[in-house]
């Protein structure tokens, strides 16, 4: 149930997906008009802007801004075959008559932001950036059907298939951005995140890297010369702002004109804030709490706690995930089903929950034997306590809400949850080496579904992978093998279905939270049309009308080269 006096603000949210944006009058942009500068607070500092290595939304923000793709999705995310993508870096591209290859033709006038021009060997070197094991690329599973990129000629980039699938074009064009390769010259690739482009890229984008100062800023301006044009504004400031309240408050105040995402509180004050306007697109996004069921002592052994599906279902049963979707988000987040968003599914209808049901947990955890101490009303099994800690990023408040309720709602059935808040760096540490027990995650999802492995298969863990729980299920892994080579629709759903359903029930997670993204954007300032892909996609046509600009607008102006 909604409360009472955010009934309006439900309202004005649905107003907002529907028209795109909400908040002050604009005047109507001119497509001529070019200038102007934009403030961007992140909610954290970027740890690297090599794409191979990019990880956090506040990472691909600034990257996939200065790099291109060979091509981009459409608004429809389709992913089967090439429909409704648009040429980026690559002017066209041609399937072989057997569907076993593509060959792109590089842009003839792309060039690199130092003047170099791309060719196909830039194109092949990217992939052996993101593909080979020594360099620990967080994309390297979402390209194994690729076997090779070969070079016939300067132009051209041949991309050969191992097998074919659906989502050939796809794989080869979304999860690669592509680098100069005659800057990565006798590369280690074990000391890949230590190269000057991870720092100060130059990429072929419509904005230009200048420079970044620790903890103050990036800046980001026009490539005025650009294959594709220049974008419409003259510059970007990044400015790191981890502190949550003091990112919107350079919201609010014009220091800043741009914060994402907004949480409850500050929707509703930038909603009262005339020189801010509120944007909703949607994110893609689920939140959880995801366990480690592996011992972080020894990965060999399970957790002595949650390696146990029993408990892991208990403690899912015991959450009341509606009441915190509703306490935290109120009418800007839904109740997650899964490892996967609702729009992404055909029929969710389909799939049977986990109930909230805490007598229930009690007696599934008695049957398990897990029983409440004689000193405490902590459970113990053979003298292990029921008892695991949670590391929450501290960047985030959401997160650090939730993590709170889920720490009361689970002591009512005997388990002991202690909160460790961490900065994103060291949190990032600590699950990728599997220092932990459970964690507040969240996955922004890929058209395609393609996370489902990159996260969540056997495959995926350790190395390259990001399923650093060690959930493992053959059941799973065939199904989302399925969904991602079948060409036959009714059994790719089938398979999708019956993959969400195994790993519901093994529940290695809590499925928390589906966002909706609401952002906040100072209102001289006109994005067009938010991408689902990312608020950040659209950077480059943002513009700022003439009569609406600044003295930041106004002054430093210059370009890129």
């Amino acid at each position: 149930m909604i409360a009472p006096q955010y009934i309006s603000l439900f309202g004005l949210l649905t107003l907002c997906a529907l028209l795109s944006g909400c908040g002050g009058d604009v005047a109507p942009s001119d497509n001529r008009e070019e200038g102007g500068t934009v403030v961007i607070a992140l909610a954290a500092e970027p740890a690297t802007l090599l794409p191979p290595l990019v990880g956090s939304d506040f990472e691909q923000a600034v990257s996939e801004v200065v790099y291109d793709r060979l091509a981009d999705i459409g608004p429809a995310l389709n992913t089967v075959g090439d429909a409704g993508f648009t040429p980026r870096l690559a002017s066209s591209w041609q399937w072989a008559a057997d569907s076993m290859s593509i060959a792109f033709t590089v842009h003839k006038d792309a060039r690199w932001h130092d003047g170099t021009g791309v060719t196909s060997t830039d194109v092949q070197r990217s992939f052996v950036l993101y593909t080979d094991p020594r360099a620990e690329s967080r994309n390297a599973q979402l390209l194994a059907n690729i076997d090779s990129v070969s070079t016939p000629d300067a132009q051209t980039a041949t991309f050969w298939f191992k097998r074919r699938s659906p989502q050939q074009f796809y794989d080869a064009v979304h999860h690669l951005f592509v680098m100069p390769a005659h800057l990565l010259i006798d590369v280690d690739l074990t000391q890949l995140a230590t190269v000057p482009l991870a720092r100060a890229p130059v990429g072929t984008g419509r904005f230009a890297f200048v420079g970044w100062t620790s903890g103050q800023r990036i800046e980001l301006r026009s490539d005025t010369s650009n294959y594709r044009g220049r974008a419409m504004l003259d510059r970007v400031y990044f400015v790191p702002t981890p502190d949550f309240g003091a990112a919107t408050v350079k919201l609010f105040t014009g220091e800043a004109d741009f914060f994402s995402p907004l949480n409850r509180e500050s929707l509703e004050q930038a909603t009262r804030t005339p020189s801010v306007r509120v944007w909703t697109y949607p994110a893609l996004r689920y939140l959880h709490l995801a366990f480690n069921l592996r011992d972080p002592a020894n990965r060999a052994r399970l957790h002595p706690v949650l390696g146990d599906v029993a408990v892991r279902r208990a403690l899912s049963m015991a959450t009341n995930r509606e009441r915190i979707v509703r306490t935290v988000y109120d009418s800007i987040g839904s109740v997650a089903i899964g490892p996967a968003p609702r729009v992404f599914l055909p029929d969710d209808s389909l799939l049977r929950l986990i109930p909230y049901d805490v007598d229930g947990a009690r007696a599934l955890l008695d049957s398990a034997g897990w029983v409440v101490s004689s000193r405490d009303s902590v459970r113990s099994r053979d003298g292990v306590r029921l008892r695991f800690e949670i590391l929450v990023p501290s960047v985030s408040v959401n997160r650090d809400r939730m993590a709170v309720l889920l720490q009361d709602q689970l002591r009512v059935i005997g388990a002991e949850v202690i909160l460790q808040r961490l900065e994103p760096k060291a949190l990032v540490k600590r699950t990728k080496n599997g220092q932990f027990d459970a964690w507040m995650g969240g996955w922004m999802t890929s058209p395609g579904l393609v996370g489902l492995r990159q996260v969540w298969s056997t495959r995926a863990i350790g190395g390259e992978g990001d399923n650093t729980g060690g959930y493992s299920s053959s059941t799973f892994d065939a199904n989302v093998d399925t969904v991602l080579t079948a060409f036959d629709a009714i059994l790719a759903r089938r398979a999708l279905t019956k993959a969400m359903q195994t790993i519901i029930d093994d529940a290695p997670a809590i499925w928390l939270v589906e966002e909706v993204s609401p952002v906040g954007m100072s209102a001289r300032i006109d994005p067009g049309v938010l991408p689902a892909t990312g608020w950040w996609h659209g950077l480059p046509g943002w513009r700022i009308p003439s009569a609406l600009r600044n003295d930041r607008d106004r002054a430093g102006l210059g370009t890129a080269r």
